[in-house]
Order: C-alpha cells, then sequence, then structure tokens
C-alpha cells in the first residue's frame, strides 16, 4: 500500500537550517508584477519610440545651426542657412565682395537631410511656440529669404536685418513626433520645442 511521506520520512539535508523558500503569495505577486510591467511596455513603448524619432530631428537641426553659426564667427564670413524641403537643410559661406570684380556665388559648406522620416511638417491648428516667432507655415521667417549666420553671430536676412524663425518638423500625419526649432535673431540663440497636445502644449 502506497503511503504518503511524512515530515520525518522527508530527505534529511534537503534544506539546510536557517533557510527559507518563496510562499505561493510571494510567487504570484512576482507573476503580477511582470505582467503589469510587461503591459505597460507594450502600451508606452510605441508612443514613446515616436516622440524621440520627432525629438532627433530637433536636435539634428539644432546641432547643425549652432555648428553653422561658431563657424561663421570663427571665420568672419557670413553663412546663409538654406531650409530645403521635403527634409534637408544646407550652408553655404558667402564670399567677401571685391569691387569691381563680381562676387562669386556662395560655397556650399554642408547638405544635411533628416534620418526617420522626419520632414518640415507640423499638425494642423498647432499654436505657436511661446516664443511667439509665427507658424503659418512649417518653415516660418520673420524676413527676406535667404537667411544667414552673420560674422557677429545674428541671424540676419537679406537686407541685413534680424530675423526669428520658427522651423517646424515632424512625420507627415504623426502628432507625437511634432516638434519646432526657433532661433532668436539678434543673438542666433536656439531653442528646440515638443508639441505634446492640445492641452499640454509645448514643452522644451
Amino acid at each position: 500500500m502506497h503511503q504518503r511521506p511524512t515530515l520525518s520520512s522527508w530527505p534529511r539535508g534537503h534544506l539546510r537550517h536557517g533557510e527559507a523558500g518563496f510562499t505561493i503569495i510571494e510567487i504570484l505577486t512576482a507573476i503580477l508584477l511582470v505582467g503589469i510591467l510587461s503591459g505597460l511596455a507594450i502600451g508606452v513603448s510605441p508612443s514613446l519610440i515616436r516622440t524621440a524619432r520627432g525629438e532627433s530631428g530637433a536636435q539634428e537641426l539644432d546641432s547643425f545651426l549652432k555648428r553653422h553659426r561658431e563657424m561663421a564667427i570663427g571665420r568672419r564670413r557670413d553663412i546663409e542657412i538654406r531650409f530645403l524641403p521635403p527634409n534637408q537643410v544646407q550652408s553655404a559661406q558667402r564670399a567677401v565682395p571685391d569691387p569691381p570684380n563680381p562676387t562669386p556665388a556662395p560655397e556650399v559648406l554642408e547638405t544635411m537631410t533628416f534620418e526617420g522620416s522626419i520632414e518640415y511638417w507640423s499638425p494642423a491648428g498647432v499654436a505657436d511656440t511661446p516664443d511667439s516667432f509665427g507658424n503659418a507655415n512649417p518653415i516660418t521667417l520673420g524676413g527676406v529669404a535667404p537667411v544667414m549666420f552673420s560674422s557677429e553671430g545674428s541671424l540676419l536676412d537679406a537686407g541685413g536685418n534680424p530675423v526669428n524663425a520658427t522651423i517646424s518638423l515632424g512625420v507627415d500625419g504623426d502628432p507625437l513626433t511634432a516638434t519646432a526649432v526657433t532661433i532668436l535673431g539678434t543673438t542666433a540663440s536656439v531653442s528646440r520645442w515638443r508639441w505634446t497636445g492640445v492641452y499640454g502644449g509645448w514643452v522644451r
């Protein structure tokens, strides 16, 4: 006849003195926590990925602008910034006028293409950034193109006047990727913004 094992018949040494295993409640709690965290990861990750994609475009433009501003100051030359739809930005160094000789065309320095399907775009009805430089178009310049960084570090229009700008970026049709880069003309300081929705608005 088969006998059920008793405590006295359990092999000695299976558990050492002072050792303790996990209780059923602890195991179930761990399984529940893993399930909750997995559910959160599935629900949040796509949104975070899309938001990060938009911010990467703004970061690329931010770095491009700051690098060429410093270049204009260091070289003592005006450097044009050309925003080329749908997804490129280009820099070109202006030659020093030498009358009566004709001034050569600006020399192209760099052409950058945004990664991750980022282009000049903004969702319909999005409010202006807190800088209030305007956003009627994805490329909004407060003066006459072309714009350029001067050797003094300002952003100027074709007439030599300081010009503010708002450059809107994102993946066409995806508001979660909407970002903006603003430039203050007098100092050419650059700010990055991310659109969080109608109620959240723009945040740095």
